[in-house]
């Protein structure tokens, strides 16, 4: 039995249906990247497994236990820990308040070791534990939020576009804490558009597409051609070379050579431009080399 299981989830909102069975499982110590376009229920999905949203259908089981249509606060205090995308914290408490606040969110006991590990995870929130957190960076909110949510002792840590407007830089080092994570045992689900880095730390990807699972795998069995082809809501054609190709910060389109003739044969298969190939890529939260 899995850590975290979800099977056949279906969620919507009204008469419309943004998740569709929708299934993953993730244990202890792996990260399962989530990815896909914008709208691809993504974020619905981490707000149902963390009691956000009742889904339809579909079951949430935790370590064996059913929690599906549990409320919010029931879940956390199951182990589930969620970072909301735009970090969600308390910009008019301080640093240190924000911190006691998810211990008593979680019922738990507030002392001085819980605090000191947390600061030494981040050593920039000791610096600013008295500052504002309206005030802090986005980078330092974003390892606030994270902090909160380790401090809630979590077995699942549920963390939705963690490189929102951040800078190159201050993503990385946010991926090497998730990378630590692994080691203490917690189960990651990321939903996150920075691929490159989110493969780099994943053990199994599923890719959403209009709310219904397209592709699940390791990031090798996967590759970054059938995880690109996603992101334009459909497959690449098939092509002796096809972009994008993964690599450095972000993925990144390489128009060189057969790369070249394999975006136009994609633009002619769509009907399109092939500036509005690359177009719908940087869109996508991909970028592209002209």
């Amino acid at each position: 039995m899995s850590l975290l299981e979800v099977s056949g989830l279906q969620v919507a909102y009204g008469g419309l249906v943004a998740v569709r069975d929708v299934s993953f499982a993730v244990e202890p110590g792996q990260v399962l990247a989530m990815l896909g376009a914008n709208g691809a229920g993504k974020t619905t999905t981490l707000r149902a497994v963390s009691g956000l949203v009742k889904p339809r259908a579909g079951t949430v089981t935790v370590d064996g236990s059913d929690v599906t249509g549990w409320s919010a606060e029931r879940i956390a205090r199951l182990g589930i820990a969620h970072v909301p995308a735009g970090r969600g914290v308390f910009g008019s408490l301080t640093v240190e308040e924000n911190l006691v606040m998810a211990r008593y969110g979680a019922g738990l006991a507030v002392d001085g070791t819980a605090l000191d590990e947390a600061y030494t995870t981040f050593p920039v929130l000791a610096e600013k534990r008295s500052t504002t957190a309206g005030t802090l960076s986005g980078g330092q909110q974003q390892q606030l939020a994270i902090a909160r949510a380790l401090l809630q002792q979590p077995r699942v840590l549920l963390v939705d576009e963690m490189s929102m407007g951040l800078a190159p830089k201050v993503v990385q080092d946010l991926f090497g804490i998730v990378a630590g994570l692994k080691d203490r045992g917690i189960a990651i689900v990321m939903v996150e558009q920075f691929v490159t880095q989110a493969l780099a730390v994943a053990d199994t990807v599923v890719v959403l597409e209009q709310g219904e699972v397209a592709h699940a795998g390791t990031p090798a069995e996967l590759g970054a051609d059938t995880i690109a082809a996603s992101y334009l809501g459909g497959h690449l054609p098939e092509v002796d070379s096809v972009p994008p190709a993964f690599a450095t910060e972000r993925v990144a389109v390489s128009l060189q050579g057969a790369q070249v003739r394999a975006l136009e044969r994609l633009a002619a298969a769509r009907g399109v431009t092939v500036d509005e190939v690359v177009a719908a890529l940087a869109g996508a939260g991909l970028e592209g080399a002209s």
